[in-house]
């Protein structure tokens, strides 16, 4: 037959149709893996191609499958003749993990991260910027590719991993717990080397950042390392609930911390005349919205058992710190509103009503700052009230000084943060500083608010050793140094709260008309432009 008569007959309405191909969650399944493609195809098709004929994956991938087979053969002689009688998975499952922790923990968070900051370097990355790519694309790119080579060392060990499971001696949760463990913290390593990329300013600066990203990365892959090896040979400590816990926590906090990384590595490539700022602080809410939600559910579902504790304290030193060094960034943005960020602002009054302090500049961003540390401060007191009613080893003092300490930690924070705003909005008059002023600003702020009290009280003193007074309200060290020596200062919460509230009515007052940009009409032309684009 003819191709003609086949194309006839292909293409003739009396044809049986294809009952797969014809269903309509296939078709809409269909359209979405094309519209997914369209999005990530062309960066993600360049830097495969990059990757997987670079050296760096050849010779590690090369040295991977020699090193599992090297370890499959001498692990299995060494165990001999008693590998036939005795469980003998955990010796060979140490060696698999080890031989496969070294490319996804170290090799390829390290060559990501290379990957973009030789984009940036070279000035390719500006080349990009013109393109229809997004930053997001340009960032997802290099992800989506590193996950592909995670994807392939771990295809390449995975029947080793099936050899030494049948070895016993390791039960499947145990495995299962590993590897999921290796995936997410290999994956988030990943993130956080490609958030430290657009950080390098020049070679100094460069070669400082990877001596960073290195020890970091070292860091994490001896910690997890540890705690994997102790997993297998002496087993899972924790009970049933606690490991789930602690598995689906982890995984969903790993998810929220890697879309704040990448959403601020997106921005960092973004230019200037666009929004910057606006997705941060949505991540920054969805992650400490998550924070809460976690701690609330151990805290309830958990009622009494001390373990809790090791879930509240750490995400709330976390979350402090990050509240610390988001607030003093988003005080010292830039107050210019160019029209393409204009363009997409809220143009409703309920939607400017409520995402008001989403819109970017230095006064939206101090008040959402001011309102996350009262949002922190909130749930931290009915988290404490909540673990003081269902039962804790803490003392009641312990909690009325862990209150205390929060209370004037934030009230502190607050107060600064309105300094950081003033103060950085003196440096613009004539200069036009980075977000990072902001940080060295607070800090400078904390040091000399620390400092100067104490040297006058030392000085007026004779440089001998004095107590605690009302003149060192300012040292936030040595008042929270007071509180935790288990010495409840007396007024400290009518002074701290009426900072907070003084701190946080300035900071609204400083949202006036001038400083919150309104929505503008999009031009014709521009219009017409995405249109042709579509």
């Amino acid at each position: 037959m003819s191709t003609a008569a086949i194309t006839t007959e292909t293409l003739s309405p009396d044809a049986p149709s294809d009952p797969v191909t014809s269903s309509p969650w296939l078709e809409k399944l269909d359209v979405w893996a094309e519209y997914l493609g369209d999005k990530l195809n062309p960066i993600l098709v360049k830097e495969t191609r990059q990757a997987l004929k670079s050296r760096q994956f050849v010779i590690t991938f090369s040295v991977l499958l020699i090193a599992s087979f090297g370890w499959t053969v001498a692990g299995s002689l060494s165990l001999m003749p008693l590998i036939y009688t005795t469980p003998s998975a955990p010796r060979m499952l140490i060696g698999y993990y080890i031989v496969l922790a070294l490319p996804m923990l170290i090799v390829v968070p390290l060559a990501a991260y290379r990957s973009l900051e030789s984009e940036i370097d070279d000035g390719t990355l500006e080349l990009l910027s013109i393109t229809a790519l997004s930053a997001w694309q340009i960032v997802l790119g290099k992800l989506a590719s590193a996950s592909l080579q995670m994807m392939l060392y771990l295809v390449a060990l995975f029947p080793c991993v099936a050899y030494a499971y049948t070895l016993r001696g390791v039960d499947l949760p145990t495995l299962a717990l590993m590897m999921s463990t290796l995936i997410v913290t290999a994956l988030t390593l990943t993130v956080v080397a490609l958030s430290f990329a657009p950080l390098a300013r020049g070679r100094t600066g460069r070669i400082s950042t990877l001596l960073v990203v290195l020890g970091v990365l070292l860091l994490v892959a001896y910690l997890l390392s540890f705690a994997i090896i102790s997993m297998i040979t002496y087993g899972n400590p924790m009970s049933m609930q606690w490991t789930a816990l602690l598995l689906i926590s982890a995984s969903i906090l790993a998810v929220s911390v890697s879309h704040l990384l990448l959403t601020t590595t997106a921005s960092m490539l973004t230019p200037e005349s666009e929004n910057r700022s606006s997705g941060i602080r949505w991540a920054i809410l969805m992650l400490t919205t998550l924070v809460i939600a976690i701690n609330a559910f151990a805290i309830e579902w958990m009622a009494g058992e001390n373990e809790v504790l090791g879930v509240f304290f750490p995400s709330l030193l976390v979350m402090g710190m990050l509240w610390t060094l988001a607030g003093s960034m988003m005080a010292a943005e830039s107050d210019v509103v160019t029209p393409r960020i204009q363009r997409e602002l809220p143009g409703n009054f309920a939607s400017r009503m409520l995402l008001v302090f989403f819109t970017p500049g230095p006064a939206t961003g101090l008040v959402f700052a001011c309102l996350g540390v009262i949002t922190l401060l909130i749930a931290s007191f009915v988290a404490i009230e909540r673990m003081q009613d269902i039962g804790s080893v803490m003392r009641p003092r312990d909690f009325a000084i862990l209150r205390h300490a929060i209370l004037v930690y934030c009230s502190y924070l607050v107060v600064f943060l309105v300094l950081v705003r003033w103060i950085v909005a003196v440096v613009r008059i004539n200069n036009h500083p980075r977000v990072e002023v902001g940080l060295a600003a607070l800090i400078a702020i904390g040091v000399l608010s620390a400092l100067v009290p104490y040297s006058i009280g030392l000085h007026y003193n004779d440089y001998r050793p004095y107590s605690y007074s009302a003149w060192q309200v300012t040292n936030w060290v040595w008042t929270l140094g007071t509180i935790f020596d288990n010495q409840l200062l007396s007024g400290v919460n009518e002074v701290a709260i009426a900072g907070l509230i003084i701190g946080f009515l300035i900071a609204i007052a400083g949202v006036g008309r001038r400083a919150l940009a309104m929505r503008t009409a999009t031009p014709e032309a521009v219009l017409t432009e995405k249109a042709k684009a579509v």
